[in-house]
């Protein structure tokens, strides 16, 4: 797969490709349902299927707070290139960008660099600045541009749409079934393994802390995880909330944390990339008195996960 940056001329224009637009957060199941399209239209006419997605999110060029990412970049463009993508323009979104209609946009883009044949637009798409552009509007555009222009249906499930919102909300009010649902994969965290405050190895329970890679994450509590280290799945336990005793607070170290607890595996990963898989919440996070508590407490926890990995040893 080739992953082109903001080329004038495009290095595809020649072969008219078929196009697909989005942000593709997460490269969810209803990103798959458009991509499914894509690669069908392009297989029909015989062209390369493209998939044009931005850097940084559009709100962020336009100075607003940018919805917290499924996914960092690399691994979206990961996940774009095994849906069976040809190709990703990865393409600034500046704010010259965003002061482009929809018409302006698409004459630019999908007609002048690309001359695209083909462009599949989900149902609830727009583009452009004030959102004009979308499936119905592109179609009236392109008459005059020798391009066809297909639809890909929302994807619903269990009664409701697939979307990048749907699974922030999922995540960040802990449902992570219906997230898993949605992305047709469990929710993961990414991240760099850091240095702590060595609290976990102190009480004989060393943790992997995670800085991560992009925003969102689950409400505090206990997970259980796997933690995809070197291509390996391990069991874990991951914590994220506030550091859980009276003296951590009070010596200041209040910090958000998200420090992981591999089962049956120890060895000096600072420095490298990790996935967190999370599966299902044990416990709220807990305030203890002692870190004699807090112990006690963590053996109680990897006893639960032991029971229940043994007993789902292919989730």
């Amino acid at each position: 797969m080739a992953l082109f940056g903001a080329n004038d001329h495009h290095p595809l224009a020649g072969a008219r490709p078929a196009v697909a637009l989005g942000v593709f957060d997460g490269v969810h199941l209803g990103h798959r349902a458009i991509i499914n399209v894509l690669l069908a239209a392009a297989r029909k006419i015989s062209a390369p299927a493209l998939a044009i997605t931005f850097q940084p999110h559009p709100r962020a060029a336009l100075g607003r707070a940018a919805p917290p990412g499924i996914c960092s970049l690399d691994t979206r463009l990961r996940r774009l290139e095994e849906a069976g993508l040809d190709a990703i323009w990865l393409l600034p979104f500046t704010q010259e960008l965003s002061r482009m209609s929809g018409r302006d946009f698409a004459g630019e883009f999908f007609h002048r660099r690309l001359a695209a044949r083909a462009v599949v637009m989900g149902e609830t798409a727009s583009f452009g600045c004030g959102r004009d552009g979308n499936a119905r509007s592109l179609s009236l555009w392109a008459r005059d541009w020798d391009m066809r222009i297909l639809t890909a249906p929302a994807l619903p499930i269990h009664g409701a749409i697939v979307s990048s919102t749907a699974i922030r909300l999922a995540v960040r009010t802990g449902d992570l079934r219906r997230a898993a649902e949605f992305l047709g994969r469990p929710f993961s965290l990414e991240g760099t393994v850091v240095r702590g405050q060595g609290r976990g190895r102190k009480l004989g329970f060393p943790t992997l802390n995670l800085d991560p890679h992009h925003e969102l994450r689950p409400p505090p509590g206990v997970y259980l995880t796997r933690t995809r280290v070197a291509g390996q799945a391990l069991p874990s336990l991951t914590n994220i909330g506030r550091p859980p005793t009276e003296t951590e607070i009070e010596s200041g170290l209040s910090d958000f944390v998200i420090e992981t607890h591999l089962l049956d595996f120890d060895a000096n990963l600072y420095g490298q990339a990790v996935e967190v898989i999370f599966s299902e919440k044990i416990r709220d996070v807990m305030r203890f008195d002692r870190e004699s508590e807090l112990a006690r407490q963590v053996v109680g926890d990897i006893n639960q996960a032991r029971r229940w990995f043994a007993s789902h040893p292919e989730d």
